[in-house]
């Protein structure tokens, strides 16, 4: 699937680009199914996590977008990260992205 993935342009908005790439494969699904698909497809290794490094890099993309420092992004991963292993499962990624706090 990596390989489908178009390289998004530096002028375009992240979530934009990331969006119109999976959009036709989120239609009529479920929140958590949508939310298994956006991690298959960070997860382009398909090793069940995406490494801290990893996560960092995608952070960075859109930090500047999200007015993050680099601080703030190394404090996210920390968070996400909840058993401190220095990868982010799906189980992390899903309680992240629907946190309401």
């Amino acid at each position: 699937m990596a390989d489908d993935m178009v390289e998004p342009k530096e002028d375009v908005d992240f979530f934009d680009e990331f969006y119109s790439q999976v959009k036709h494969l989120l239609t009529d699904k479920d929140e958590e199914t949508c939310y298994k698909e956006m991690f298959r497809i960070l997860d382009d290794q398909r090793k069940g996590f995406i490494c801290n490094e990893e996560m960092k890099e995608l952070l960075n993309k859109i930090k500047q977008q999200v007015q993050m420092t680099d601080q703030e992004v190394d404090e996210v991963i920390d968070y996400i990260d909840k058993n401190k292993d220095g990868k982010v499962d799906f189980s992390e990624f899903y309680k992240f992205m629907v946190k309401d706090d």
